[in-house]
């Protein structure tokens, strides 16, 4: 079975209630829809929304910083009758997976691909917390700031299924990318008198949904961006690994075409160093018309936060926005040993939490 064939839509899945959805790749918004071509910022809803977006993530004050969930606060609301009904658990993993891994009791399966289209937004409640699970969150963050700019509440289970339960995507991938920063780290500058700048760790705005005249200007871009074939592109799904990036810094032709967009606050950018040639744009800010218009349109932009699960988020924005950009996987922590390094494994070896299965 190829990578592809794992996307099909599963044949039987028990989630605590039957579900099938028969949900197909689209490659357009359809004959009936106009479509929004994608310019960088050149469209006022979109860059105004972008902001609101950015400027709403969830803070240091929040009970899920930085729009994510871990394992076990997930599993402590599930298991608390006065929380369990305020949220709503969306998996968009393989089908494969959800076959041969089971999925969290309770889950609604949507394919990735089709999550921006009319009928697939129409089964996602606004009155409650959406969940989105991925296999090992890289996918989920680009779910999570879809539903975001569409105006859902919406967060991703830190580090995926593979936090949950043992996969192999989180023993290969996430756990993968954690052992061998530690093992084989990539340099990174000194950032000694970078500004310190504490005070972008908090959301700056209240999260709102958009305008309901901007609304579907808002979702042919969202189903634009979500419909694109993830696995026929250089970097699929929007990410870029550690080594291959490596690679591509050391090719000075590929160099000179690729902008590296670190969004992890100055303070932290500060302490743990960063990619020589960076630009830090805090997240937060970066949806400013200032910082935005700072992003090349002729270049790979390649977002860099702590453990690729925030600057995940980023790059589906920047996508919609039209910007070429993708993720590095795994951020920092995947580049060089940080403290989220080894939370990441520590999270990988914990996954214990029960799963429904066939």
């Amino acid at each position: 079975m190829t990578l592809g064939d794992s996307y099909r839509e599963p044949k039987i899945l028990t989630l605590g209630v039957l579900l099938l959805l028969s949900l197909f790749l689209l490659t357009s918004c359809g004959s009936d829809q106009s479509t929004t071509t994608l310019t960088p910022a050149g469209d006022t809803a979109l860059t105004r929304r972008a902001q609101e977006v950015f400027a709403s993530t969830r803070g240091s004050d929040s009970e899920f910083p930085g729009n994510m969930i871990t394992a076990a606060q997930l599993a402590a609301i599930l298991q608390d009758p006065q929380r369990s009904h305020t949220v709503s658990l969306l998996d968009t993993r393989p089908a494969i997976e959800l076959e041969t891994q089971g999925a969290i009791p309770g889950s609604l399966w949507i394919k990735m691909q089709s999550i921006a289209d009319p009928e697939s937004l129409a089964k996602l409640p606004k009155d409650k917390t959406i969940i989105c699970i991925s296999p090992t969150g890289h996918t989920a963050n680009q779910v999570c700031t879809t539903l975001r700019w569409l105006g859902y509440d919406a967060i991703l289970l830190k580090y995926g299924m593979g936090s949950w339960t043992q996969t192999p995507a989180g023993v290969d991938i996430t756990a993968g990318d954690a052992q061998r920063a530690i093992d084989f780290p990539y340099p990174v500058v000194d950032a000694s008198g970078a500004p310190l700048d504490n005070d972008v760790v908090k959301a700056t705005a209240i999260f709102t949904a958009p305008p309901e005249n901007e609304y579907d200007e808002l979702q042919q871009v969202a189903q634009q961006y979500m419909s694109d074939n993830v696995l026929d592109q250089e970097y699929p799904f929007n990410n870029i690994s550690a080594t291959k990036l490596h690679d591509r810094l050391s090719d000075p032709v590929l160099r000179e075409e690729t902008y590296l967009l670190d969004i992890r606050s100055s303070a932290v950018y500060a302490s743990l160093g960063h990619i020589e040639g960076v630009i830090n744009i805090p997240w937060r800010r970066l949806g400013e018309p200032e910082n935005l218009g700072q992003l090349p349109e002729d270049k790979l932009i390649v977002v860099i936060g702590g453990d690729g699960r925030d600057s995940g988020q980023v790059t589906g924005v920047l996508k919609m926005l039209g910007y070429n950009a993708v993720t590095l996987r795994t951020g920092m922590a995947g580049w060089l040993p940080t403290p989220e390094t080894q939370e990441i494994l520590d999270a990988v070896a914990a996954a214990h939490y029960p799963v429904a299965t066939n």
